[in-house]
């Protein structure tokens, strides 16, 4: 599935600012070609198995009617997986505070991500 200009541009950005990373065309075709997108009016989820981020487009964010779209995307994947895992920089507190208000539950903390997982139920 094609990224829209915008969110690729997202997601470049935070490749760049937080991982040092630049990334080239060939690392967004190849995740048009193997990553799981689900595209939303400002953004998308990228997920590869049981593990997602989520992207959303500044000119759209904290305006997006978010419950309803994350809901839908987390009971999709909850149908594929027992359980489902973001990762999110302990930094990002909206972010956080999001995924545990969905439910989320810490399991960890890695090179300054905390886990998340959600499980059926």
């Amino acid at each position: 599935m094609k990224l829209p200009d915008d969110v690729w541009q997202v997601i470049a950005d935070y490749l760049l600012e937080r991982r040092g990373i630049v990334v080239t065309p060939e690392v967004r075709e190849w995740a048009e070609n193997n990553l799981d997108i689900t595209l939303f009016d400002g953004g998308a989820f990228l997920a590869h198995e049981n593990e997602f981020d989520l992207f959303v487009v500044p000119e759209k964010r904290g305006k997006w009617r978010i419950r309803s779209v994350l809901k839908d995307f987390f009971n999709t994947m909850l149908k594929k997986h027992e359980k489902i895992v973001v990762k999110i920089y302990a930094d990002n507190t909206p972010s956080l505070r999001l995924a545990l208000g969905f439910g989320f539950k810490e399991i960890g903390l890695e090179n300054g991500m905390i886990r998340l997982e959600k499980r059926h139920g």
